[in-house]
């Protein structure tokens, strides 16, 4: 497990940090250390959580139906709020099957926790899925989920769009991340109107550096260009994560010093 990092800010506004973790199966599990999880992303501003595979507690599903919360989510919830912490969930969690609703980890949930001190959310930008199908998608095994954000003074505003693409080493692996990647940079193409500071954060699934160059969408860049591990297999390190933004529209808002930093959680627990 390993947290992505990154830094933003402009002239007017405090610095804020920014990770990415995909959870691996949140709820799925009574073996983890919640409070330490919590302490760790403490550092961050906003913390972008994929595979949370079930919510943390009551509501209601688009379609009317009641969640069933987990109570694993709830105890980490619980302890990001009693850190200050405030939480954007998606409507409902989306996979590959034909079937979601089903707090498995065949399907996860978008979530995103912000200190409001430092950002507020920005719900009249672009936000939410980037798709209305959540199961069985042409365009996305998983439809990634786009977070609205605004420092308090208002001269800071972006999107950040939680991703987890599809995994594999095959060819047919590869060109699918390819079609995902294709298919968000049109879905931001598509609503550049309102908002131009997109970035595009988690687990992407990227084997090296090579698939990385030939994956990477005209006119955008990756912090993770130099393709450091972000899995924890030391037999096997693979760049997974990848943060990736428009340099000529979101590039000078990130701190190119900080750069791109891996927190590597077996370590600090």
């Amino acid at each position: 497990m390993l947290l992505s990092v990154l830094s933003m800010s402009n002239a007017f506004s405090a610095e804020l940090t920014i990770c990415s973790f995909n959870i691996q199966f949140l709820g799925a599990s009574n073996i983890r250390d919640h409070a330490g999880l919590a302490a760790t992303m403490d550092q961050c501003d906003i913390a972008v959580i994929q595979e949370l595979i079930a919510p943390p507690y009551t509501g209601s599903f688009p379609d009317g139906k009641k969640f069933n919360p987990d109570p694993q989510s709830t105890v980490f919830f619980d302890l990001m709020e009693a850190r200050g912490f405030k939480y954007l969930l998606s409507d409902e969690d989306t996979g590959p099957g034909i079937k979601n609703q089903n707090n498995s980890s065949a399907t996860e949930w978008w979530a995103a926790f912000y200190k409001p001190n430092k950002v507020t959310t920005a719900s009249e930008l672009p936000s939410g899925f980037l798709s209305s199908d959540r199961t069985k998608n042409a365009d996305y095994e998983r439809v990634p989920y786009a977070f609205a954000f605004r420092t308090p003074d208002a001269t800071l505003d972006f999107v950040l769009i939680s991703v987890h693409l599809r995994p594999g080493s095959g060819n047919e692996d590869k060109q699918r991340r390819k079609q995902e990647i294709s298919s968000i940079t049109k879905w931001i193409k598509d609503h550049d109107q309102k908002e131009k500071d997109f970035i595009i954060l988690g687990d992407m699934n990227i084997e090296n550096t090579g698939e990385l160059i030939d994956f990477m969408p005209t006119g955008f860049a990756s912090l993770n260009d130099e393709c450091i591990p972000t899995n924890t297999n030391k037999n096997s390190p693979k760049p997974y994560d990848q943060i990736i933004y428009s340099a000529a529209n979101t590039g000078s808002e990130i701190d190119q010093t900080f750069d791109f930093k891996v927190i590597d959680l077996v370590k600090i627990m």
